[in-house]
């Protein structure tokens, strides 16, 4: 006879939505937070080339950027030319990479190219996109 009683009873569920809700608002927290705190891209546009290779990356090789009004960066971060010799010494064993914008001055190309043929490094890849 209980057993039917129990039956009958009615009970409630209940789900409760709060703690959803707060993690979906931690989650967008989150989010916006890291969009926030990405590095900064350089925007270099690249010369096209007929003959362009892929090459592999390599963590070793240092990357040296020229924008379009002839800046020079290295991760993003721009350096003088008289820093080149300094970061070749800095422990950079692989090729360096150079990616000069196609709106660069030439001056600003040739002044890299000087210095680190004068610190002795002739293995030098000009990054370009391919056709």
């Amino acid at each position: 006879m209980e057993e039917a009683k129990f039956l009958e009873d009615e009970f409630e569920a209940d789900i409760d939505l709060t703690p959803l809700i707060d993690v979906v608002f931690m989650l967008l927290l989150f989010f916006i937070l890291a969009a926030t705190f990405s590095a900064p891209v350089l925007k270099v546009a690249l010369p096209s080339a007929a003959t362009a290779e892929r090459v592999e990356d390599d963590l070793s090789r240092l990357v040296l950027s020229i924008d379009a009004d002839g800046r020079l960066y290295h991760l993003d971060a721009p350096v003088s030319i008289e820093d080149v010799p300094g970061l070749l010494a800095a422990g950079t064993e692989g090729a360096v990479e150079l990616r000069v914008d196609r709106a660069a001055p030439f001056d600003a190309f040739v002044g890299v190219m000087d210095r680190l043929r004068a610190a002795g490094r002739s293995d030098v890849l000009i990054t370009t996109k391919s056709e």
